[in-house]
């Protein structure tokens, strides 16, 4: 199941708790293992998007000029 399906879910869970006829510290209980697991998958997901926007960034772009001077280092010594 993806985290997507598990929020649907966990959304319907905690409308429903409300209405389920449990003793009260029970509906409290669950209401809160609900909400924490709801922010648990919302942050890990958040983290996840935010990893995989910026790991193409992290490459660099060389231009043919670079990537030449990169591959072929120059054998000239500098006279300074």
């Amino acid at each position: 199941m993806s985290r997507h399906s598990t929020l649907i879910l966990l959304g319907i869970f905690a409308i429903v708790t409300p209405f389920s006829g449990l003793p009260a510290t029970l509906r409290t209980l669950l209401t809160v293992i609900v909400g924490a697991a709801v922010l648990g998958i919302g942050m890990a997901e958040r983290a996840r998007m935010q990893r995989s926007a910026t790991a193409p960034a992290l490459t660099p772009v060389l231009s043919s000029a670079e990537e030449s001077a990169v591959l072929e280092p120059s054998h000239v010594i500098s006279s300074i």
